[in-house]
């Protein structure tokens, strides 16, 4: 029966181990899995591969892309992003299906989308091709043939194309690495060794057994007649001592031993299979079912999100420095239109200008290349859209940047509307995360302690009138480097005025809000920081009938008026822009500036009927 029982546990040991054998190879899940995304039109220069198919497997997809003439591109950015720049045009589009085919693979549909120009009347497109948007996170090109590496999250599509006018490429596949695991290999393997070893056991007990059951053998009937013959005649049987017992027991043990070690082959062979087997063999118990996951933030219907990622605001400022850098070495107004708009424009145009006479004229407020230290754009998913930037940080060597930047629509760049330098000290108010982002403010919010559209203007009178001001109690008067600089430079101007024209002229000061639109993004605690512009101006008279202003070391002045000399007298205007740290209108904290530029905009004449007046 042990023979028996032997054999039973010799097949289900080649049973066990040849199942776990099987899970690690003819019976393991492919390594990849690849779907091919064939375009249906393959003259259209777009193709894009939705988020859900980049994602339709779990592990790091790995893209493929050839089958195009010219230089391959790949830019990845929000679906929505990426729809909205191409919402003017066709381009193949590639989504899940839903289900899987008979591979088990999820089945890829690839459409032609019809334009749907849903944001035409945010502006209309500058060019076609897709190179340096800012609405991209990442832009890629290769040349013949495209391949890397992914691993996008949620929300995230890629774009490919060539040069915006040629046919994208036509041959894109997508392949995942899958994460296979067997984790009933070495459980299998395992009990299939331990059955082995329990046949060998029971068949070696088996040879034991039957071996003690034919036990000595015993003399025939002739010998046993012979032998006493023997005996009877007298002879004497010599003395010896009998050693078969000893010898059989001895066979006997050998002979175990020697089975014994025929077994450890076999259970070698059973380890060395087990040994190869990696931990996802095994079935993983090391996690904990009562664990509570962790939990994700959701968005819901209504909630608009931020698109502007830290790695892209980089990338736009990299862009903005160059832009600026090649306008202002070259004082081209036109090119520095590509990244500038509203009062940063005009204030550079004005620079450039001046220029023309004045060669060692310096422009306002350079953007230095440096880190973008803080990022708060505007959680917006239209157009247009906001962000506030500094650029620049402690260890920088110039001094920081604060700048707002704006994208009129999908096809535009981001254009700074309003930039100042910020001192190293400036501490900002609190804000929200990038990846949160912050609501644009109303011009006429009642939730601040002043409108972001009144605000300029009671700057002014705090200006002009100081602490008898009906909004100084609202303002940091003590920490406000305007103010601080703009005294400074009045003091110096009326001192050099009365050391030359004092009793013959007179000169005055005046400031006003400028005619640009304030731009306020929201802040903790109900807050703003709102970015306005302030004109600055300065008025030289005669008050002597025959009197006569000259301005002959003044050649900027001169690039306005035209002469060295009036008897009718100038103004002179000088364009400011501010950024406030303005509180919430329930808040004890004071109305604070955060950081300013400030440059000459122009010089006119006075008419003959004002002079002297």
């Amino acid at each position: 029966m042990r023979f028996v029982w032997a054999v039973v546990a010799f097949l289900a040991a080649v049973g066990l181990i040849g199942a776990g054998v099987a899970q690690l190879t003819v019976l393991r899940g492919p390594d990849t899995i690849t779907s091919q995304i064939a375009a249906p039109d393959e003259e259209l220069p777009y193709t894009v591969v939705d988020a859900e198919v980049l994602t339709a497997h779990p592990g790091q997809q790995e893209l493929t892309a050839t089958g195009a003439d010219g230089e391959i591109f790949v830019a990845y950015g929000r679906t929505s992003d990426i729809q909205a720049w191409l919402s003017d045009t066709e381009y193949n589009h590639a989504t899940l299906a839903g289900g899987e085919d008979e591979g088990g693979q999820a089945q890829v549909s690839v459409d032609v989308v019809e334009p749907t120009n849903e944001y035409a009347d945010t502006g209309d497109r500058v060019w076609w091709n897709p190179r340096d948007s800012d609405l991209w996170v990442e832009q890629m090109t290769a040349e013949g043939e495209f391949q890397d590496s992914f691993t996008l999250p949620e929300g995230m599509s890629l774009l490919f194309a060539t040069d915006g006018t040629e046919p994208a490429p036509s041959d894109i596949t997508v392949t995942w690495k899958t994460d296979v695991t067997t984790p009933w290999a070495g459980p299998l393997i395992a009990a299939g060794c331990v059955a082995l070893f329990v046949g060998l056991i029971l068949w070696i007990l088996g040879f034991v057994h039957l071996r003690r059951r034919r036990g000595p053998r015993r003399k025939g009937p002739q010998q046993q007649k012979r032998a006493n013959g023997r005996k009877g005649r007298g002879q004497i049987e010599p003395t010896t001592k009998t050693t078969d017992g000893g010898t059989r027991s001895r066979q006997a043990h050998a002979q175990a031993r020697r089975r014994a070690l025929l077994g450890i082959p076999a259970l070698a062979v059973g380890g060395a299979v087990l040994a190869g087997c990696s931990p996802s063999a095994w079935p993983d118990f090391s996690s904990d079912p009562t664990a509570t996951p962790t939990p994700v933030p959701s968005e819901g219907a209504e909630t608009e999100t931020p698109a502007l990622t830290d790695a892209q605001a980089q990338r736009i400022v990299d862009s903005m420095v160059q832009v600026m850098a090649d306008a202002d070495e070259n004082a081209d107004a036109e090119m520095g239109e590509k990244r500038l708009s509203g009062a940063a424009l005009e204030m550079r145009k004005t620079a450039y200008e001046i220029r023309g006479d004045v060669d060692d004229w310096k422009v306002p407020t350079p953007l230095e290349q440096g880190p973008v230290s803080v990022l708060l754009p505007q959680a917006n998913d239209g157009w247009p859209r906001t962000a506030l930037m500094v650029v620049g940080d402690a260890e920088s060597e110039t001094t920081p940047t604060i700048l707002i930047a704006t994208q009129p629509s999908p096809w535009e760049t981001y254009k700074i509307s309003y930039m100042g330098s910020i001192s190293a000290n400036t501490e900002l108010p609190e804000l929200a995360p990038a990846w949160l982002g912050a609501a644009l403010v109303p011009p006429d919010s009642s939730f601040l302690q002043v409108a972001p559209e009144d605000l300029a203007a009671a700057y002014a009178d705090v200006i002009g009138k100081g602490e008898d001001s009906e909004y100084a109690e609202l303002f940091d008067l003590e920490n406000d480097p305007f103010r601080t600089a703009l005294e400074d430079k009045r003091t110096q101007t009326r001192d050099t005025f009365n050391e030359t024209a004092e009793g013959t002229a007179e000169i005055t000061f005046d400031q006003a809000a400028g005619d640009t639109d304030p731009v306020s993004l929201a802040t903790f605690n109900s807050g703003a920081i709102v970015a306005v512009s302030l004109s600055d101006s300065e008025t030289l008279k005669p008050t002597e009938e025959d009197g006569v202003i000259k301005v002959p070391e003044a050649p900027e002045i001169q690039h306005f008026i035209g002469e060295e000399e009036t008897e009718t007298g100038l103004t002179t205007t000088y364009d400011a822009q501010l950024f406030f740290s303005v509180p919430a209108k329930a808040s004890e904290e004071p109305i604070r500036v955060l950081g300013f530029s400030y440059a000459l905009s122009g010089s006119e004449l006075l008419p003959e009927e004002d002079a002297g007046e």
